[in-house]
């Protein structure tokens, strides 16, 4: 059963970029050890962490969910691809993941009619996720393309529909 909690999705704060690039990280790399297990992680935490802050906080759109200030939740998207939807081990069943997934859709509204994302064909989590908000799969891939090596589908939605 889905509990909702008071979750305010944001824009990542100029002036607190370091740190919540920082606080982002450690939840990514937690949610991605936590819900995730086998999947082969083909950097370092250091590499990890400079990756958040110099490419994704600097290049992608970023939303955060944040609960009584602590970072539960973030999306990415770098165009026409969602590249990043974690959420903090816990805080799963709670809508944040759905939030966030709104607030991309609304975010690449006026700049793409569709949002694509990739993601592991053995997540069934993530996979079950994208198709109950209307994804369809449209690809599938060896591993090959992506660093892990993981077999994955992709998934496409039209960003004018509600999620």
């Amino acid at each position: 059963m889905t509990t909702k909690v008071q979750v305010r999705i944001r824009p990542v704060r100029c002036e607190a970029f370091a740190a919540e690039a920082d606080a982002t990280a450690t939840m990514y790399l937690a949610s991605r050890r936590a819900l995730m297990p086998g999947v082969r992680n083909p950097h370092t935490e250091a590499e990890t962490r400079a990756w958040m802050r110099d490419v994704v906080f600097t290049r992608h759109s970023v939303r955060l969910a944040e609960v009584d200030g602590d970072v539960v939740g973030f999306a990415s998207r770098d165009g026409v691809w969602l590249a990043n939807l974690y959420v903090k081990p816990g805080w799963t069943g709670h809508g944040i993941g759905t939030q966030l997934l709104r607030s991309m859709l609304a975010n690449a509204a006026g700049s793409t009619p569709v949002l694509r994302v990739s993601t592991f064909a053995r997540n069934e989590k993530a996979r079950r996720f994208l198709e109950r908000r209307g994804f369809r799969a449209v690809g599938s891939g060896d591993g090959s393309a992506n660093e892990e090596h993981e077999p994955d589908l992709r998934y496409e939605r039209s960003t004018r529909e509600p999620a």
